[in-house]
């Protein structure tokens, strides 16, 4: 906490030896379009009214198949919800990355989607508390409840991935801040403003593998950072995406591209 702002956007080039990020091997499944009928999803620059085909919900909304099929934020991750609340609350993995490729393997868990606006806070404060020795589930399940109300499509409606918000809530979950604490709250808006900027230098339309890859290692490298520790350092963020083939966007400038 008595640390300031130094150079936290910046890389450590140390030669320190690394731990690997598990490959959990790729996927069979992977939904990248309406959950209904699988029909190609409009995204559109001015809301419309729509209704929920599972829950019936009625809402102004950004995305309707062609069909006309909606599906909202709830419905399509509820069940992930679970998952990655099961995951982070059972690993001792302390590897952020591996965790979220262990999560992002399992069916309910969608090519794109906002359950991974719950995933990245999630599961960065689960790797921070396992690598520090926190046994406490509390501050996971408040990240996690935090990170799923951020709808969908916020990258490219709101200017702000929320991606790079989930490291910022859980940055806030993690020193317990609130709109009354100077030092806590400047320290979230620092990570997620470090956390946007490495988003949008990456490039490309919206892909949720890739930004939750790169908001976990900048957390990481921020709480490092912040607190001192080894932890960054140790890291391989070297991933070979197995979500190419299912990434209809999927940006051939990606560090994470495998051309499987």
């Amino acid at each position: 906490m008595e640390n300031t702002k130094n150079d936290v956007c910046g890389k450590n080039s140390d030669n320190i030896p690394v731990i690997q990020v598990l490959s959990t091997g790729t996927r069979n499944t992977c939904k990248t379009d309406c959950l209904v009928c699988g029909t190609e999803v409009d995204y559109m620059s001015e809301p419309v009214n729509a209704t929920c085909h599972y829950c019936g919900v009625e809402e102004r909304t950004y995305f309707v198949c062609n069909d006309g099929h909606y599906v909202c934020n709830r419905c399509h991750s509820e069940d992930a919800m679970a998952v990655i609340e099961n995951i982070c609350r059972t690993t001792d993995i302390a590897d952020p990355l591996t965790i979220a490729e262990m999560i992002m393997e399992h069916p309910s868990i969608h090519m794109h989607g906002p359950e991974h606006h719950a995933l990245i806070p999630a599961v960065l404060v689960t790797a921070y508390q396992n690598y520090t020795g926190n046994t406490d589930k509390g501050p996971i399940v408040e990240a996690m409840r935090r990170g799923s109300l951020v709808p969908g499509g916020y990258c490219g409606l709101y200017g702000a991935c929320a991606a790079g918000i989930g490291v910022g809530i859980a940055m806030c979950v993690l020193l317990e801040a609130t709109p009354l604490t100077p030092e806590e709250r400047a320290h979230a808006n620092w990570a997620t403003a470090c956390t946007l900027k490495c988003i949008a230098d990456a490039g490309g339309a919206r892909c949720c593998k890739k930004s939750t890859r790169i908001s976990l290692e900048e957390g990481m490298k921020y709480l490092s950072d912040m607190f001192d520790l080894g932890w960054y350092e140790k890291a391989d963020f070297h991933v070979n995406c197995d979500y190419t083939q299912y990434n209809r966007e999927c940006d051939t400038d990606c560090r994470y591209r495998s051309e499987g």
